[in-house]
């Protein structure tokens, strides 16, 4: 007889429909092969940057992955959303309470008259203690798997989070490699602009003595002294980007801005190949991002199953058990115990709309979830793409100037000749070496962008995903 209580219940149940929901486009699905030209190097992205072959960028790199602030912080996400976890995973089970109290009185009080002669007894100076005990316990079994949905949604969260401290340690990564070979880079600038200087320097001393012997002006002098002012004036700034490197490379690495981090010999930049053998299905389940939008995604269609299952009936047991003894002095003592099981049943009849628009509000969530996913997907091949297209086209530039620099390097050599052969003079020989100097200036420019395109062709194919 009591199951027939619930009849009317699942009765209404039967009554909530679920909202109707519009069918979703088609993901976006990858190309079988990138179309940008790639490398046939095989290089391990996992570790990308120790191709660089530069222990002192491996140390800094260590150094930044077990001590960068944002990656703490990353790192403290994660154990935060996988705490979360277990929050969801405790609603499955049943919740148990117990609660214990113990009392004690005393009285010291008497009646007058003729009723203190009845109560007497009762009157004198007594005590009274007491003890309880109570233990309740509720279950509420997951019938339709809306708590299983929780669990789910709270597990791809998490799952989210660790994807997003990976993506950080890919950018933490690539931001000290491009650091470091913009610094090295800017001292090679800088030893090049030195010896530019004291080339030209060189020139004033030639046109001074030239001017002793008649065969030059003052106005040949103020010429060789401007060139030397215009090429020191470059080198304030050179050093202060050389120590803004520094800095920066320092607090990647969790230090203080000031201390000074070990670094190579400048001629040790040495940029790899760009790596051959990619294809855009490896390179998408390689990115952290990607895979993140796969996670938000599983998340907002679990979180829709939950919201769905709040439209249909829930039951839950009870439980609860007590025990307690009552004593009072000069009276009988008091105690026992008592149990009370029980089935409730909650149907939702009206609730103004609000469950079935969450459910249509939480269908759009996941529509909006599949578009970003699918958004990271395209940038994704679109980073991969213009990163192997633009390291590309600075290879064939890097390739056009070096053939430029040793033409010049050729010109000063043959200038250097007819000097001595009497055919030219010192000055047609100094500014020959300036022109080299500067084709080797305008090559390490284009070294220092060659190696910042690569480091983002390696974050472009997720290089340095330390993944489980």
């Amino acid at each position: 007889m009591k199951t027939l209580a619930f009849l009317p219940l699942l009765a209404l149940a039967g009554c909530v429909a679920t909202p109707a929901t519009p069918p979703r486009p088609a993901p976006v699905t990858a190309p079988a092969q990138l179309v940008a030209t790639q490398g046939a190097d095989a290089v391990a992205l996992a570790r990308w940057w120790t191709a660089w072959g530069d222990p002192a960028l491996d140390a800094i790199v260590e150094q930044a992955l077990a001590a960068n602030p944002d990656l703490r912080a990353a790192r403290a996400h994660v154990a935060a959303s996988r705490a979360l976890v277990s929050v969801a995973e405790g609603g499955l089970y049943p919740t148990i309470a117990a609660q214990g109290a113990v009392w004690g009185g005393y009285s010291d009080a008497n009646v007058d008259g003729a009723l203190g002669q009845v109560f007497a007894p009762y009157t004198t100076t007594g005590s009274a203690q007491g003890r309880a005990v109570n233990l309740g316990a509720s279950w509420e079994p997951d019938l339709f798997g809306g708590r299983h949905a929780d669990v789910a949604a709270a597990r791809a969260l998490s799952d989210s989070a660790a994807l997003a401290a990976q993506g950080v340690r890919l950018m933490v990564v690539g931001d000290v490699v491009e650091n470091y070979q913009q610094l090295q880079g800017l001292r090679q600038r800088l030893a090049l602009l030195d010896r530019s200087i004291a080339t030209a320097r060189g020139l004033v001393d030639y046109a001074s003595a030239r001017m002793g012997a008649g065969q030059a002006t003052a106005a040949d002098i103020s010429k060789a002294r401007g060139g030397v002012e215009q090429l020191s004036a470059a080198r304030a700034p050179l050093v202060a980007l050389i120590d803004v490197r520094r800095r920066r490379l320092a607090v990647l690495a969790g230090l203080p801005p000031e201390r000074e981090v070990a670094i190579s010999a400048p001629d040790r930049l040495s940029v790899p190949s760009t790596p051959g053998g990619q294809v855009p299905s490896a390179v998408l389940l390689r990115r952290p991002d990607v895979q993140a939008h796969a996670a938000l995604v599983r998340m907002q269609a679990a979180r829709l199953k939950s919201l769905k299952a709040d439209l249909l009936p829930s039951f839950a047991i009870h439980f609860i058990g007590q025990s307690g003894t009552l004593e009072l002095s000069g009276l009988p003592g008091y105690g026992g115990s008592s149990a009370l099981a029980g089935i409730s049943a909650t149907v939702p009849i009206f609730t103004g709309g609000r469950l079935r628009a969450r459910v249509v509000a939480g269908d759009a969530e996941l529509t909006a979830a599949l578009a970003d996913q699918d958004k990271a997907l395209l940038l994704a091949l679109e980073e991969v793409e213009a990163a192997y297209g633009f390291r590309h086209g600075l290879d064939e530039r890097l390739a056009g100037l070096e053939r430029a620099a040793d033409l010049a390097s050729q010109r000063a050599a043959q200038q250097g000749a007819f000097y001595q052969a009497g055919r030219a003079t010192k000055g047609d020989a100094l500014q020959a070496d300036l022109a080299v100097l500067e084709a080797q200036d305008t090559l390490a420019q284009a070294r220092i962008a060659r190696a910042s395109a690569t480091v983002q062709l390696f974050r472009a194919l997720g290089g340095g995903w330390d993944a489980p």
